[in-house]
């Protein structure tokens, strides 16, 4: 422990000028350098008693005192002049009669952790594991010495070590099997002739050997895991399993000598044994020089940057030992010697600063070693400093040429005190950059990891619909809230995302139920047709073959209680899977087109109300994905949807709408519908009024704030196709709970004046309340006509329970893109290969037809989605890509987007619905009048309501089989 004495005899002592000289040198060489220390020459300063009168400790108390107030890392410890004899390292007890030299049992002391004061946690404790080691070789030398005192020549020191250092007390006896591997063996023949009786007649003799050869292995390892005495062995011999082995064969143990491992510790020990047992001096020597330069290399590994702690830059300050009495009889001088030896020999700057003092009385211990010469007192302990240091160079060497190189000799004369007492050295303390690297700041580190890692997992999970890993989120998709209050996901479904959150989906047929892959026809639902889109990509992107990546956007999801309103949109996206199956498989009814076809479904929510969102996903896949080459959907008329279509066309992407009337979307250069515009179908429903001007009209269409730009669209063309007089009413309402209050108000105030026509510019799901508060509010009380657009055509007039009931006086013409008859005319639907494909993959006969696919939204996008992968095919075709290498064409990297645009203007061929020929779009507003458009009527009736055709044309202007045309 530290010895330092009273605080004003200290500064007495250090107030002379040698003292204040002593302090400089202790603060010089003590100095923080976190990033340079140990690039500086250490040396070991002895403070000789010039004189009998001069107290040599006193200033090693002294400096001992600064020291321990600077909060430098030091030891202090007062050597006796006769130590007591102590037992070797382990003896106890009787027998304990051979003695460690007194500076084996000082570096014993240097070398014990709890012995070293302000030993700060941060920046670990101080350990020695290779003087450990060392002790473990004394250690070593006494158990065989005790086993052969009793039993002679039954061990050796060698055997020892590896006993009890390497744990392998069973090296040297035989491996013996336990008595369970019996049941092993009889357990491996049971397995080995079950499975040559199961598969010896299926089965090759290779693959037979082979799967008893990976059996036996996998019994084998088994096996040796549970027995200590196989594994054991083997991890111990390459370092693991083992105390001290790893640091044996480190550099440390290795410039001991090239004899390799055991040569080296054969002669260790040897050294130990001759040294304790026959007090040979050369013996001694080795093991004292063994010993000091473990201490040492210990002590430089405490200050080792590059560690896991990085604790050399938390010690930037070398550690000092302060020995007090130094004599040849207690071991000092021969530590101070081994010391110097060993510094010489590796030439290693070890961070260890050693202050010793030496009484008048034993100078002549340094004085009489071989080679040393007497110093000259005139110098002061600067000067003498300096002349040290440069004496290194030309004096460094073994010590039986020039003895204690390292040995700065400072000899201290009887000086006088200066009046002002020396400034205190100043605080050694550690950089403050290393706090960041510690256990309170990793304490704080993971503290906010967790917080903030919880933070943003929880922002993730509320952003994104699908979050894997705590915070890898699938940024294809968002989670957004719409009008109605609901939770959507929206955006591209990858990477196996689905866009209903529920345990339930969406079926065909307009009801719910838990995804099932037995479901055909009304009762497949969103998540089956999902679950066979992403089976059918990837197949396609695991058969390595060209392929292009179509992407559908509709409205998949919508607001709760509202779900039916979605079921358009899942029977499109059907249609869209069928034409990806027509491309891809020919054992489905299709084609085996060298170029496939990925399909990926986007979700653009309730109303279309997250469009742009869609757009942003689609935008953003398709400048990382290259195979991107066009987009099918956006069924939906809406200013949200509208904006979405002109973004993706200035971007370069084609986009075909299967049922889409927009009037002015078809004069995008990009754009290409397959519906007849709103102005289209205004103009045909004329047809139903026979010629005659409309009496009193009421037009109902839905607010444009409500997601239903169609509507009002539709509304004024209709307004002006029919020429109504400037008695008509246009009646605009905000949703489905909004219009049956607005139409029997509107139907009771017209009690002197009824209406005689009333077209209809709303949605689907709105029909049902229009024909209800038309009757109770006396509007159908005599003959009337409703008028309607395409969104009619999806609804189904009957007596079921989610029908449309007409009263018996009220008549409904109403216009649709496809007429279900005039498809299947003819027997037509035997080579259709869209009934075929209907049949075959979605279980849809003709008892499921009119169900399913009276209202057209299923082949309208087939026949879109079949036009996009035709343009693809195409572009493919006259880059004549299939007469190139597999790396010429991986897919978008031949066919792109703009190969597409360049192909579509061109495109013509025979579709489901008819001729789908974009050859005459001039891409102007109103369309090319050219697309399928058929005018139905329905009567009510106490049975229900048959729709009965009343002129059409199908896709391309050739007219619809036994109808006349509408224009």
């Amino acid at each position: 422990m530290s010895a330092t004495g009273p605080a004003n005899a200290a500064e007495d002592v250090l107030s002379t000028q040698v003292g204040r000289e002593l302090l400089e040198l202790l603060d010089g060489r003590t100095r923080a350098h976190p990033w340079r220390l140990g690039s500086q020459a250490l040396p070991l300063m002895v403070l000789e008693a010039a004189d009998p009168d001069v107290d040599a400790d006193a200033y090693v108390d002294a400096l001992a005192q600064a020291a321990a107030a600077a909060d430098i890392p030091h030891l202090a410890l007062s050597l006796p002049d006769s130590p007591a004899s102590s037992p070797t390292e382990g003896e106890t007890g009787e027998g304990a009669e051979r003695t460690a030299p007194a500076e084996i049992g000082l570096l014993d002391t240097l070398a014990k952790p709890n012995a070293w004061p302000g030993d700060r946690s941060a920046a670990g404790r101080f350990r020695f594991p290779r003087s450990d080691l060392v002790r473990s070789f004394e250690q070593a030398v006494k158990n065989a010495a005790d086993k052969n005192s009793a039993h002679p020549s039954s061990t050796t020191p060698a055997e020892e070590w590896y006993d009890a250092a390497v744990l392998l007390p069973w090296t040297r006896r035989p491996l013996t099997a336990p008595v369970w591997w019996s049941t092993v063996i009889v357990l491996i023949a049971a397995i080995f002739g079950g499975i040559a009786q199961g598969v010896a007649d299926k089965t090759r003799i290779g693959t037979l050997l082979m799967i008893c050869v990976i059996l036996l292995g996998a019994v084998a390892l088994a096996a040796g895991l549970v027995n200590r005495r196989i594994w054991l062995p083997v991890l111990s011999r390459v370092g693991f399993g083992t105390r001290y082995r790893w640091l044996a064969a480190s550099s440390f143990f290795a410039v001991q000598g090239n004899r390799g491992f055991d040569g080296r510790l054969n002669r260790e020990l040897d050294h130990i044994h001759q040294a304790v047992a026959t007090g040979s001096a050369r013996s001694a020597e080795s093991w004292l020089q063994t010993r000091t330069f473990a201490f040492l290399e210990d002590l430089r590994a405490r200050h080792r940057k590059l560690s896991p702690t990085l604790r050399g830059f938390k010690r930037p300050v070398p550690s000092v030992v302060f020995l007090k009495n130094v004599t040849g009889r207690n071991g000092g001088v021969a530590l101070l010697l081994a010391m110097s030896d060993v510094r010489s020999r590796r030439s290693e700057l070890h961070p260890l600063l050693v202050v010793a003092s030496v009484d008048h009385a034993h100078r002549a211990d340094i004085d009489d070693l071989p080679g040393v010469r007497r110093t000259a007192d005139a110098l002061s302990p600067l000067a003498r400093y300096e002349q040290w240091l440069e004496s290194l160079a030309r004096a460094q060497g073994p010590s039986a040429q020039v003895a204690l190189p390292w040995l700065l000799r400072l000899p201290i004369s009887v000086g006088s005190p200066i009046r002002a007492a020396p400034p205190p050295l100043k605080l050694r303390i550690r950089p403050r950059w290393t706090w960041l690297w510690s256990g309170r700041s990793l304490l704080v580190l993971l503290a906010a990891l967790a917080v903030g890692g919880s933070y943003l997992h929880a922002q993730l999970t509320s952003t994104h619909c699908s979050v894997h890993g705590l915070f890898f989120a699938n940024t294809d998709t968002r989670l957004r809230t719409d009008t109605a209050g609901s939770r959507e996901c929206v955006g591209i479904a990858t990477s196996g995302v689905r866009f209903e959150r529920g345990p339930v989906s969406t079926a065909l047929g307009g009801g719910r139920s838990g995804p099932n892959p037995a479901h055909t026809a009304g009762q497949i639902t969103l998540a089956d047709l999902e679950d066979r889109i992403t089976a059918e990509n990837t197949w396609v992107l695991g058969t390595h073959r060209p392929y292009v990546t179509i992407l559908y956007v509709g409205m998949m999801t919508a607001a709760n209680g509202q779900e039916n309103s979605a079921v358009s949109t899942i029977r499109q996206l059907a249609g869209a899977y069928l034409a990806q199956r027509s491309n891809n498989r020919p054992e489905s009814g299709g084609g085996d087109n060298p170029l496939k076809i990925r399909l990926l479904a986007v979700n653009a929510g309730q109303d279309m109300a997250f469009s742009k969102i869609a757009a942003d996903r689609i935008l953003s896949m398709a400048r990382r994905d290259r195979t991107v080459v066009g987009v099918v959907g956006f069924g939906r008329n809406t200013a949200e949807s509208q904006q979405a279509v002109r973004r993706l066309n200035a971007a370069g992407l084609a986009v075909v709408a299967p049922v889409n009337s927009s009037d002015t979307l078809p004069a995008l250069p990009h754009y290409y519908g397959l519906a007849a515009t709103d102005n289209d179908e205004a103009v045909v429903a004329r047809k139903a009024l026979g010629g005659r001007r409309p009496g009193r009209t009421l037009i109902v269409y839905r607010s444009p704030g409500s997601g239903n730009d169609y509507g009002a669209e539709l509304a004024e063309d209709a307004r002006r196709a029919l020429q109504v007089g400037p008695s008509s009413t246009m009646l605009r309402y905000d949703g489905t709970d909004d219009i049956g209050g607005k139409v029997r108000a509107a139907c009771r105030s017209s009690t002197g004046a009824r209406y005689d026509l009333v077209y209809f510019a709303g949605r689907t799901e709105d029909l049902s309340g229009l024909i209800n508060a038309l009757r109770d509010g006396g509007c159908a009380g005599r003959a009337l006509t409703v008028l309607g657009g395409d969104e009619v055509s999806r609804s189904r007039f009957g007596t079921g329970r989610t029908d449309v009931l007409l009263p018996r006086p009220m008549t409904v013409y109403y216009t649709t893109h496809t007429y279900l008859p005039n498809l299947v005319a003819g027997g037509r639907d035997a080579d259709n290969p869209f009934f075929v494909l209907a049949r075959n993959e979605l279980g849809i006969g003709p008892a499921e037809r009119s169900t399913l696919l009276a209202d057209g939204q299923m082949v309208m996008t087939y026949d879109s989605a079949s036009a996009l992968t035709r343009a693809a095919e195409n572009a493919f075709g006259t880059l004549n890509l299939a007469a190139h290498d597999g790396p010429r064409s991986p897919g978008s990297a031949s066919v792109t987007s703009g190969s597409v645009l360049l192909t579509l203007p061109n495109l013509s061929y025979q579709g489901a619905t008819g001729v789908i020929d974009f050859t005459g779009d001039q891409h102007v507003s109103g369309g090319s009048g050219r697309r399928a458009l058929t005018l139905v009527k329905v009567t009510g009736g106490d049975v229900g309501a048959a729709p009965t055709a009343v002129c059409g044309q199908l896709a391309g202007g050739a007219p619809a089989p036994g109808l006349p045309r509408c224009q």
